[in-house]
């Protein structure tokens, strides 16, 4: 849903596809040095088995997925009739009116709950409240950026 939304092809709706497919190989990589580093890192770590269960978890989820795209999107790219279908629905005003909603909502509840969150972790862990806070610190520079690279495109 967030790469149909990021990977607009500039209202091209094949070079959207293009850019998806893309994307789904650069997850692909991602999972693959995910599976690499579970492979060769990971049992002569001293990690705990909750971190070296990590590594595989997200390495599977990330190339599943990147899968899922990547033939999602070949398949759409090789069948005129599909990729119209598709293209019907996701350039829906209702539609992308409650992707944009979607994604407002999710991102007002996560720094909320991540704001809720440092109160409880402070504390507990200071390395997981020093997380906490880059990622409130990263979502904020990653609105006003987009804010104003927005104002400045649209």
């Amino acid at each position: 849903m967030l790469i149909k939304a990021m990977l607009t092809g500039g209202g091209d709706y094949e070079k959207s596809l293009r850019q998806r497919r893309w994307a789904a190989i650069a997850m692909l990589c991602i999972g693959l040095v995910g599976f690499a580093c579970w492979f060769f890192l990971v049992p002569n770590s001293h990690l705990s088995e909750h971190a070296q269960g990590f590594y595989l978890g997200a390495a599977t989820g990330i190339t599943a997925g990147a899968l899922f795209l990547l033939v999602r999107t070949q398949y759409l790219i090789t069948h005129p009739q599909a990729q119209r279908r598709a293209k019907i629905k996701e350039t829906d005003e209702r539609e992308m009116q409650i992707i944009r909603s979607a994604t407002q909502i999710a991102g007002g509840v996560t720094i909320f709950g991540v704001v809720l969150s440092l109160f409880i972790v402070l504390p507990l862990c200071m390395e997981a409240y020093y997380a906490l806070i880059g990622v409130v610190f990263f979502y904020t520079a990653v609105f006003f950026l987009s804010n104003l690279w927005l104002s400045k495109k649209l």
